[in-house]
């Protein structure tokens, strides 16, 4: 997300109704939302517990993307552990490969005329963070369902061992980390 408008435009998208819907849901008529994301007529953006609530209806992390990427972060989400199963752990598995593949398609599209620009390199760190998010919910991933059966007596994961090292739900418009 580049700016705050951009962040609650992906939030109304991914709720079913859409603006007016979303309006509905904050107690405001959908030209009073308008007014308020569009600061017209005198009305001031929303507030931040209106825009917490957006996120909260939406189902969605697009707020806490917005405000991780604002300040150079990278947003991850923490496993439940109730949904964690192997099959569950394949699923994030290939998330990760998917989104590494994205980045190493735009980064050779980026290099066909011989160099990246400042739009390309945007672009290629913008995916990279979301490659490097799903990446740290895997790993989350596998420790809390092995540590979580390794608790009950289920599992002796004694045995693993890590091969590599490494440290982006519905999300806002982007494959799901």
């Amino acid at each position: 997300m580049v700016d705050l408008k951009s962040t609650v435009k992906a939030m109304c998208k991914a709720f079913p109704g859409g603006r007016s819907a979303m309006a509905g849901a904050l107690g405001m008529t959908e030209t009073q939302f308008n007014n308020n994301l569009y600061e017209k007529n005198g009305c001031r953006f929303f507030e931040v517990a209106e825009l917490e609530a957006m996120e909260d209806i939406s189902g969605t992390s697009c707020l806490a993307e917005h405000f991780a990427q604002r300040r150079g972060g990278l947003f991850v989400d923490i496993p439940q552990l109730e949904e964690l199963d192997q099959v569950e752990l394949f699923s994030k598995s290939m998330r990760t490969a998917a989104h590494r593949g994205h980045v190493d398609m735009i980064i050779q599209a980026a290099l066909e005329d011989g160099f990246i620009d400042a739009e390309e390199a945007k672009e290629i760190m913008k995916y990279h963070s979301r490659h490097l998010s799903a990446r740290d919910a895997e790993v989350r991933a596998v420790l809390a369902l092995f540590s979580k059966k390794a608790k009950a007596g289920k599992v002796d994961a004694s045995g693993v061992q890590s091969r590599g090292v490494g440290r982006i739900n519905k999300s806002c418009g982007v494959i799901n980390a």
